[in-house]
């Protein structure tokens, strides 16, 4: 009797539970995998949307079917937008999130703020990026070679970060986050279509919500370096003296992204409030192509890591350099005085005193292996 008086209260209550009845069918969702906004010309938000339809039978493929929608807001957008589509629309396999140049000028508030706060969107893997022409031009390609394009730029993005040409990853998490800071910027992945093709520029500066910016794809590298950061693999090639006279020796490249650097960052402030900063970073590199004349025995070894940290140096300050005229304080300076100088920090005029921070920048480069070439 005890042992159904334990029982029978269950039963009850599993015969009253009514089940989850919040569901919806796969077939009356379209999938959202790409989503772009714009600034149109009479200031107006326009949202662009690649949406993954359900396969007519099991033996056809997904399509996807593009469509637009403006509103006085990216809200009234995304109203307008829904009104044109049959079924609901879902944003849990959205990938990539694209912002056109000329409303990352206007700020990129308008088009995270209320995104970021619908827990209906996620935003812990959404890549974010900055495109040269409107964002609907890109999505409205559709395909690039056999891949739809949210796909497309969702492998292209993650390839890129393990390339060093961007890292470490951006998502609307870490943007909003870093909106937050006043004391650092970011920077984003920066793409253009040409034709049917969709190309890597390099990466938008920000300075607070504003694109004020860009470094090519080269640039983009050296500044994942300095941060002290890299992807897996960071490919250089550079053109040094191979002792020839012939134009087509002498080119080399290296990859320094398999070891760690070593770097070191140093805020300082003198007594009359000037900011100095000290940035070196050291870089292990292995040999994958040389064209040099000379075979690389040791003391030549010594004259390349020489050479190459020079110019590698000069790289890294013309970098520095871009990002005090962008007003991009990538490397979290102001975020150091916040926390170590707050008198000086609350004196300071940021958006105007970043520009006159004194860097002092090096690289140093030693190779540890060449491979075949020796």
């Amino acid at each position: 009797m005890k042992r159904l008086g334990v029982v029978f209260p269950f039963i009850i209550s599993i015969t009253m539970l009514t089940g989850c009845w919040d569901r919806e069918y796969l077939k009356d969702i379209n999938i959202a995998y790409s989503v772009g906004f714009d600034l149109t010309k009479d200031r107006k938000i326009k949202e662009t949307v690649e949406l993954i339809m359900p396969p007519e039978s099991e033996q056809t493929g997904h399509k996807n079917e593009i469509h637009s929608a403006m509103g006085l807001t990216t809200r009234s957008a995304s109203n307008e937008l829904r009104s044109k589509v049959t079924g609901n629309i879902s944003t849990i396999k959205n990938g990539v999130q694209l912002v056109g140049k000329n409303l990352a000028r206007d700020g990129l508030m308008a088009p995270l703020d209320v995104n970021y706060r619908d827990s209906a969107n996620p935003t812990s893997n959404v890549r974010l990026i900055v495109t040269e022409q409107d964002a609907a031009e890109i999505i409205n390609l559709k395909k690039i070679g056999e891949l739809q394009v949210g796909e497309f730029l969702t492998h292209k993005i993650e390839s890129l970060e393990k390339m060093s040409r961007f890292y470490p990853p951006e998502t609307m998490d870490s943007v909003f986050r870093a909106l937050k800071d006043p004391g650092m910027d970011f920077v984003l992945p920066y793409i253009a279509s040409e034709g049917k093709e969709v190309i890597i520029k390099g990466v938008a500066l920000f300075h607070d919500q504003y694109y004020s910016g860009m470094l090519n794809t080269e640039d983009a590298i050296m500044l994942v370096l300095l941060k002290g950061r890299t992807g897996g693999d960071a490919r250089i090639s550079k053109k040094i003296d191979s002792g020839s006279a012939d134009p087509t020796q002498g080119k080399i490249s290296i990859n320094v992204g398999k070891k760690k650097i070593k770097r070191k960052f140093d805020v300082l402030v003198t007594k009359n409030g000037e900011i100095h900063v000290n940035l070196s970073i050291k870089l292990k590199a292995y040999i994958e192509e040389y064209t040099g004349a000379r075979s690389l025995n040791d003391e030549e070894v010594l004259k390349v890591n020489k050479e190459l940290s020079d110019i590698l140096t000069s790289d890294a300050q013309r970098v520095i350099r871009d990002l005090q005229k962008a007003n991009c304080d990538v490397f979290g300076v102001g975020r150091q005085l916040i926390a170590y100088h707050n008198n000086v920090w609350r004196q300071k005029n940021w958006a105007e005193d970043y520009r006159k921070v004194h860097f002092h920048t090096k690289v140093s480069v030693a190779i540890t292996s060449t491979g075949i070439i020796r």
